[in-house]
């Protein structure tokens, strides 16, 4: 079962879900090239210096430019580990690869403030990229697959993530605890719980973000002044989920379901607490008021 780390009002989905298992079959596997050395080694570079060039999981502990030159294959517990701050680590379009799917693994483990990760590909991995404690991070032109989390944001507010591409997991994109953080222009496909999921969080945004064939298409639990623009949302069960959510805008979504109407479910009564605005397909709401969120580190189920 997997183990993931959500905080706060995560745990409130159980009351909503049945939980479905972790990956999706039928989705196409990246192509990934040889196998890179996986001999660990220690990345140094001052901030002047030209781009260091990568081929081996490694730790980065210097601030700088990173740029993979090889795709990655490994069976280490997390492979690219970025400890510093001010480092951009650029993909060049390589792929990071977990060779299997293992619980409690990290394709990019960022701990540094400042820390840009593009331009990657990240595949069997429990987190494929994954910030905590790391502010003011920034996630561009990344695909993730066979992952639980595609992209897991944790206590690391003002993080920018765009152009994000999730397919095969449990949550494409999961952030709790992570004010003023973004999420725009990003599309998640066949994951078996949430496309998006944001918790105990306050002044995030979503916007131009598409969810295809997952049990839920937006969650939001714990969530304040937040706001859900121009969402495309194609689910089998809620098209967006509000547990214990309060003043957040949701601005011209479109939501179908294939199996009927999409739903709109909210465990607070007062409708206007979190206004649908503009909204577009054939959906209904439904009434959560019963579900509540519960406090603990645990992420997931």
């Amino acid at each position: 079962m997997i183990r993931s780390r959500r905080s706060g009002s995560a745990v409130a989905l159980v009351a909503v879900l049945v939980l479905a298992p972790v990956l999706v079959s039928g989705a196409p596997v990246p192509t990934t090239s040889a196998s890179a050395s996986q001999s660990a080694e220690t990345a140094s570079q001052s901030a002047d210096a030209a781009p260091t060039s990568l081929d081996s999981c490694t730790r980065i502990t210097r601030s700088g430019h990173y740029v993979l030159s090889d795709d990655i294959e490994t069976r280490q517990r997390a492979c690219l580990r970025i400890e510093a701050d001010d480092v951009t680590l650029d993909g060049a379009g390589h792929v990071v690869d977990g060779r299997v799917f293992r619980d409690g693994t990290a394709g990019i483990a960022v701990t540094g403030r400042n820390v840009t990760v593009r331009n990657v590909t990240a595949i069997n991995w429990t987190f494929g990229i994954e910030y905590e404690n790391a502010s003011a991070g920034t996630v561009a032109n990344v695909t993730t697959w066979r992952t639980a989390d595609g992209v897991s944001v944790l206590r690391s507010p003002e993080t920018c993530l765009r152009r994000v591409t999730a397919t095969n997991g449990f949550t494409g994109i999961a952030m709790s605890d992570s004010n003023g953080s973004r999420i725009s222009d990003s599309d998640v496909r066949d994951t078996s719980s949430s496309g998006v999921f944001v918790s105990d969080s306050e002044d995030v945004s979503l916007a131009n973000v598409s969810v295809v064939r997952s049990k839920i298409g937006v969650a939001l639990a714990g969530v304040r002044n937040g706001s859900v623009t121009d969402v495309v949302v194609r689910s089998t069960e809620d098209g967006i989920l509000l547990v214990d959510s309060h003043d957040n805008t949701i601005r011209n979504a479109t939501l179908t379901n294939p199996d009927g109407s999409a739903v709109v479910t909210r465990s607070n009564a007062n409708a206007n607490d979190n206004p649908i605005v503009g909204s577009r397909g054939n959906w209904t709401t439904r009434d959560a008021s019963r579900t509540h969120a519960k406090n603990g580190r645990d992420r997931g189920a």
